[in-house]
């Protein structure tokens, strides 16, 4: 007979129940998306903390590798136990609620701001977990959408959604389907997207900039701010003055938050960034938002690095106006067997999510600290990963100091090994944020030892290089023999069990585990990642960095 059990899932709350299958399966069966990655108990992604209850491990083949991933006591992993009893296990920190995707809506209220731009008010079917500088799709019956930016904050305002939208003149949505919109109305809505969204600072002062309807992915950074009673300057720039359609809001907030001021920027009058750098903030302190044109978003951060900002706190998002499509680069043919995707894939969603990683590995390598142990540093990053938003991390994170560098990730540490001011570390991060995969890694050097300067030069020269080897139609498995031969150009060797993987909506591990190096296709745009980790042939020291293989990185 098979018995069934009962397994707590802390600290959500969550149950599910669990015959003689492994944990694991039983979660999935159950529609949890828990993380996991390798099932053979090599990467540690579903790793949990056993508080009570009892359970046995898998039964492996006499000619089966056993699991390598080291353990604590009281820690095991879901790919390779069974449940004995009734338990309660602990994932510390993360939430395994996937997030809605697509809800129906209803206009509650359409209003004219100013005479071009309109207030569109909408309350969805179900409540909509939305962080502060999202947007959503406008799903249109052509199979078409567009995006707009929420420029309120719906977990204060009764969950409604609101949008700011500029009519253009010729603009399918805002011209023709948007002037036809009444109260009661439906309209099928998509997300949220977007990864410029509030950070978990040290409440820094804020500097905002915005350009035209930017300001309404710019607003709800700006209420979050005032709650927090954060010091936050906005500049706004406009062809016109009627082009400040919110005055009275700030206004009001100007005169209610000292630590606040604004300043309409017309265009006769300067740049918006231009205008900012005039003043004299502490650009070394500040945590920037920027949401517009391409053109303001580049000069922008361009401008406040030079002045010193650090480049983790210069968060943008690219305005895309009403009046143009804002539909993603279509998908291109994936191998239905190699390159199967969940139903939620998007351009956009993995766009952010890798935008999102690379900003949190920058937060995370500004907190090493001399003398840290290791155990510390991942602590730290989980603390870093969580208060950006992040809800798990589909692999764990590996954070590896000095001689620990020439060792796969997958290979215990040493807890408390400490951080030397003149080591090299390496950073891997998996984070999951809105439903989607993220997965960046580099190196860093602390002091200034040639051979740990010469080690991260060349890792990138080789990654390089085996993209560009890529972007000529190599297939996976030629192109980590090219990565090969290039790092022993170099004079350095490349560590092939790190073969480069899938990458997905999560979970991906549940369409395709395929190492890239082992792919005889040509891998394609925005679903493989590409991972380089170079030892040096006597010396330990190595290096590693990963990122998506995209067209334009």
């Amino acid at each position: 007979m098979n018995t069934r059990h009962i397994v707590e899932l802390s600290p959500s709350g969550k149950t599910f129940e669990a015959g003689d299958e492994l944990l694991l399966d039983a979660m999935l069966a159950n529609g949890l998306s828990v993380p996991f990655s390798c099932r053979r108990g090599a990467c540690g992604s579903c790793k949990v903390v056993v508080a009570e209850g009892t359970y046995r491990a898998k039964y492996l083949a006499p000619d089966a590798p056993a699991p390598c991933y080291p353990l604590a006591a009281n820690e095991m992993l879901l790919c390779q136990s069974h449940a004995c009893g009734d338990m309660r296990l602990e994932i510390p920190g993360w939430s395994l609620d996937t997030p809605v995707r697509v809800v129906e809506a209803q206009v509650v209220s359409k209003r004219a701001l100013s005479p071009d731009i309109i207030e569109l008010v909408m309350m969805p079917d179900r409540p909509l977990v939305v962080r502060a500088g999202q947007y959503l799709k406008f799903c249109l019956v052509d199979g078409d959408s567009r995006c707009f930016s929420i420029a309120n904050l719906p977990a204060e305002d009764d969950g409604r959604l609101v949008f700011q939208i500029r009519q253009v003149s010729g603009g399918l949505f805002s011209e023709t389907l948007l002037s036809d919109l009444d109260a009661g109305d439906l309209l099928q809505l998509e997300g949220p997207f977007g990864a410029c969204t509030w950070q978990e600072t040290d409440d820094s002062p804020v500097v905002l900039f915005a350009t035209g309807t930017g300001y309404a992915g710019i607003k709800p950074i700006l209420l979050t701010a005032l709650a927090r009673n954060v010091e936050v300057t906005l500049y706004w720039g406009g062809a016109q003055p009627a082009d400040f359609y919110d005055r009275a809001f700030l206004a009001d907030a100007s005169a209610a938050h000292p630590g606040f001021c604004w300043h309409p920027v017309l265009a006769s009058q300067g740049r918006v960034q231009e205008v900012a750098l005039s003043h004299g903030h502490a650009w070394e302190q500040a945590q920037v938002y920027a949401c517009g044109n391409a053109a303001m978003i580049r000069q922008a951060r361009e401008q406040c690095l030079d002045a010193g900002l650090p480049a983790h706190r210069f968060v943008a998002e690219a305005f895309v106006p009403s009046g143009c499509s804002g539909a993603q680069t279509p998908l291109p043919a994936f191998d239905p067997i190699w390159e199967k995707v969940g139903p939620r894939y998007s351009f956009d969603g993995m766009l952010a999510a890798r935008d999102q990683s690379i900003r949190a590995l920058a937060a995370i390598a500004s907190r090493l600290k001399v003398g840290m142990t290791t155990g510390e540093a991942l602590d730290m990053a989980a603390e870093q990963l969580q208060a950006m938003g992040a809800s798990h991390t589909w692999h764990p994170t590996y954070i590896r100091f000095g001689d620990d560098t020439v060792r796969p990730p997958r290979e215990g540490i040493d807890r408390q090994r400490r951080l030397r001011a003149s080591d090299i570390a390496v950073v891997d991060l998996g984070p999951v944020w809105d439903g989607y995969e993220g997965d960046y890694g580099d190196t860093f050097v602390f002091g200034d030892s040639p051979l740990h300067l010469a080690c991260r030069a060349a890792l990138h020269e080789v990654f390089d290089e085996t993209r560009e080897a890529w972007l000529r139609g190599l297939t996976g498995r030629e192109l980590y023999d090219f990565a090969e031969q290039s790092a022993v150009s170099k004079g350095w060797r490349l560590a092939r069990n790190l073969a480069g993987h899938r990458l997905a909506d999560f979970p991906h591990a549940l369409f395709e585990c395929k190492d890239l190096a082992d792919l005889e296709i040509p891998p394609s745009e925005m679903a493989w990642v590409l991972e380089i980790q170079l030892c040096h042939p006597t010396e330990p020291v190595g290096g590693f960095f990963e990122d998506i293989l995209m067209l334009q990185a």
